[in-house]
């Protein structure tokens, strides 16, 4: 059967070929005798030349008329036009066409003829013949020169006209033998054609019959595959999960009724017919959870969304085999909450162990100091109690108190730093005015520290509202008060400046103490760092790192502007808060 195929389909290629061959042949044949027949170079050549020689020739007249006397005659313009003929001749194909007959060389003598006759023009005047003689003179050789270029261009052209004659008659009985050979290629093509139509119609025939015999085929499978439709969507329409199914074009297809009921108004928004990427669409803007944002486009994915009135849904979209989707949505709520439950639950216990930690740290670091300072006074006390007078035995006492004091600040500060570490500690925020929380602890604080230092001011007499933690913000403006009258002369107020701006409220404390160095304010809020020029004073570098922890969690910040000598201001800064908040007391 191969064997009877090949000359089948070969015998209509190669007549193809041959027809095509044939064709292309003979038009690239009369293609070049059509280009052949364009060439005119020597034809303008000659009506150039022979311009070039009329022109020489009426100068010379030109010049021998004014000579005579005729005022009417116009050398210059008989110049210019011989110049202009002269420079056709020079340019182009004209140039290259008298370069191949060896005559370029006259043509720049001709340049240079007219380049003297040039100045001579002017003189020419009735009373002057040695002027036009002189003209003539180098007109001559110029005319002669011309003549022999006409000649030789003659001559050139009648042998390249018998040559093209020649090309054109050999072009054209290959063209006529190109087109028998074409009339013998459309008749074998005729033939196949005629062959081809008859074994068309026989298998035509035989389609016919073997389309019938499909078509009850077909008609069976068809039934057969109606019945396996309406099992499967009876299944989906039962099925406890949401299903949308979608076409090879994108389509939405089919939607079961557990759609509808977890999505009602989604469903109303998903009309038979829409596409996928207006599906995803109206998924997204069901989802409080932002993860659809960016993958409208995805074929397969695999996501949680978040609606508020439902819960959790696992969404995943499977591509088929014919090109379309199908979008899954299941009611993961119960599953999500647990692994919510069991996430916050190892966070506590995470910040449980992180806080035992932290504290166990903390304690082995800083507490020794203290301990070995009661240690040594209860020691000396203890042998040289009896001989010490009551004033030394005092000042004894009062530092083993102010040891304890400080061991007592330590602790209490190791277990706000322990429990900022370990996330117990959490901002209970509200609306409060700033300007009598800050005036409770500047008295505080004057109180503790026997001082009247603390200067209170506030820009307005408005209420300054802030939303914040007071008790988190109490603890803040301690510590940043106890620092300034900690580090500033006894004789120099304690400024404290209440006010707001465009980044929110803000209570500023400013002293006017030694001030810190600039290479040390970058690491003035790490944990146990102390700035170089603060050594003499007690503590262990925990307050203000404290401070900044406190801050942020109530969304907030601490700044601090220092100059070494002039003092320094830190600047606590809290949200700010509307007065209908602080009206309903709920959160803006």
């Amino acid at each position: 059967m191969v064997w009877r195929r090949r000359p089948a389909y070969a015998l209509p290629a190669l007549a193809m070929v041959a027809f095509a061959g044939l064709l292309t042949f003979s038009l690239v044949r009369l293609i070049q005798v059509e280009q052949d027949m364009r060439s005119n170079v020597s034809e303008n050549m000659l009506w150039v030349i022979s311009q070039a020689q009329v022109a020489s020739h009426r100068l010379d007249e030109e010049v021998h008329r004014l000579t005579l006397g005729d005022q009417a005659a116009r050398p210059a313009l008989r110049y210019d036009v011989l110049t202009s003929r002269l420079v056709l001749l020079d340019e182009g194909p004209q140039r290259r066409y008298l370069e191949a007959l060896g005559f370029a060389e006259q043509v720049d003598d001709a340049f240079e003829r007219l380049a003297s006759i040039e100045p001579q023009l002017d003189a020419i005047a009735p009373d002057a013949p040695r002027v036009a003689d002189s003209i003539h003179a180098e007109l001559k050789p110029l005319m002669q020169d011309l003549n022999r270029i006409a000649n030789a261009v003659m001559v050139e052209e009648w042998e390249a006209t018998g040559e093209r004659l020649d090309r054109h008659r050999d072009s054209t009985l290959q063209v006529i033998a190109s087109v028998v050979g074409l009339m013998l290629c459309g008749l074998a093509l005729a033939a196949l054609l005629i062959g081809a139509l008859r074994q068309r119609r026989a298998a035509q025939q035989a389609l016919a019959e073997h389309r019938d015999q499909l078509e009850v085929e077909v008609e069976r499978r068809t039934q057969d595959l109606e019945a396996a439709r309406h099992r499967v969507v009876a299944a989906i329409d039962t099925a406890p999960d949401a299903f949308a199914a979608f076409d090879a074009d994108g389509r939405l297809a089919l939607v079961n009724p557990k759609l509808t009921q977890m999505l009602p108004d989604a469903s109303r928004r998903l009309p038979l017919g829409c596409s996928l990427e207006h599906a995803l669409t109206v998924l997204r803007d069901c989802d409080d959870n932002g993860e659809l944002d960016g993958v409208a486009h995805e074929r397969t994915l695999r996501c949680d969304l978040h609606i508020a009135e439902l819960g959790w849904l696992q969404l995943t979209m499977t591509s088929s085999r014919d090109g379309g989707h199908v979008i899954r949505l299941a009611d993961i709520t119960p599953y999500k909450q647990a692994s919510e439950a069991l996430e916050r639950a190892l966070q506590r216990e995470r910040g449980v162990s992180d806080f035992y930690r932290s504290f166990a740290a903390m304690v082995s670091h800083q507490f020794r100091t203290p301990l070995a300072v009661i240690d040594s006074g209860l020691q000396r006390l203890q042998r040289r109690g009896a001989s010490l007078a009551d004033e030394e035995r005092q000042q004894r006492y009062q530092r083993l108190r102010d040891a304890v004091a400080h061991m007592t600040r330590l602790v209490g500060s190791s277990l706000t730093a322990a429990r900022l570490d370990g996330g117990q500690i959490e901002a209970a925020s509200t609306c409060c005015d700033l300007q009598p929380l800050a005036e409770r602890c500047c008295h505080l604080q004057a109180d503790a520290s026997g001082s009247s230092r603390i200067q209170l001011r506030h820009q307005e007499d408005a209420p300054l509202l802030a939303r914040c933690d007071p008790i988190l913000v109490e603890q803040i403006l301690t510590n940043l008060l106890s620092n300034a009258l900690k580090y500033s002369p006894d004789d120099t107020p304690i400024e404290v400046c209440l006010g707001r701006d465009d980044l929110g409220v803000y209570c500023a404390v400013r002293d006017h103490g030694r001030g810190i160095d600039n290479v040390d304010q970058a690491r003035l809020f790490e944990r146990f760092f102390r700035s170089s020029n603060a050594t003499d004073q007690p503590g262990i570098g925990l307050g203000l790192n404290i401070a900044r922890h406190l801050a942020r969690i109530q969304h907030g910040d601490i700044d601090v502007d220092s100059h070494p000598g002039t003092g320094t201001t830190f600047r606590l800064r809290l949200p700010h808060a509307s007065a209908a908040t602080t009206a309903t007391g709920e959160a803006p």
